[in-house]
């Protein structure tokens, strides 16, 4: 393998790993329903969903013709299924979201569990609601969030050293073929 090959398949390994920002583009489906006309579909960013900050997005369209509803006002209120714990609310705006079909709006997950998250549609006197549950893991450790920037100058290093093998050994090889001498002996 060449050391152009190694060094591709390296970077396509490290891009496929690197962290991600969540920023409203949608993400896993969690729940989809019809109601009143309206066909809306939740969004959730990350995957999966971790204490800390976290993505929720809206695609809002006409049950009768798919097409997207981009002027409904669409909230959010992502509820701790715990004792004494706060809903929070939401307002989803496409100013939010990168893909402009959706609405998105951050939330905080502040403690891992379940979570209820309900969804309220509305457009003229059409009103849908959509509800699901979720759970929510713990936030990862620091040091195994940052892994992948932590493993890049050790990599980087590691392929430089071996782009310098592989080069040190095609000039070796040039320089044995037939005719010329090396050391210890004639060819």
């Amino acid at each position: 393998m060449s050391a152009r090959a190694v060094i591709v398949l390296v970077a396509a390994c490290l891009a496929s790993a690197a962290p991600r920002a969540a920023h409203g583009d949608g993400g896993l489906v969690r729940a989809s329903g019809v109601q009143n006309g309206l066909l809306v579909t939740l969004f959730t960013t990350p995957t999966p969903l971790r204490v800390g900050s976290a993505d929720v997005s809206v695609l809002v369209q006409d049950a009768a013709t798919r097409a997207p509803i981009l002027d409904a006002q669409v909230s959010a209120r992502v509820s701790p299924q715990h004792e004494g714990a706060l809903p929070a609310t939401a307002l989803l705006d496409r100013a939010g979201a990168t893909n402009q079909l959706l609405q998105a709006a951050p939330v905080t997950l502040p403690i891992p569990g379940p979570y209820r998250i309900v969804v309220e549609a509305r457009r003229g006197v059409a009103r849908a609601l959509l509800a699901t549950d979720v759970t929510v893991e713990p936030a990862l450790p620091p040091l195994l969030a940052l892994w992948p920037y932590l493993a890049l100058p050790p990599l980087v290093i590691g392929l430089f050293l071996v782009q310098q093998i592989l080069r040190h050994r095609s000039r070796g090889d040039a320089r044995t073929g037939p005719g010329v001498i090396r050391r210890g002996g004639a060819s």
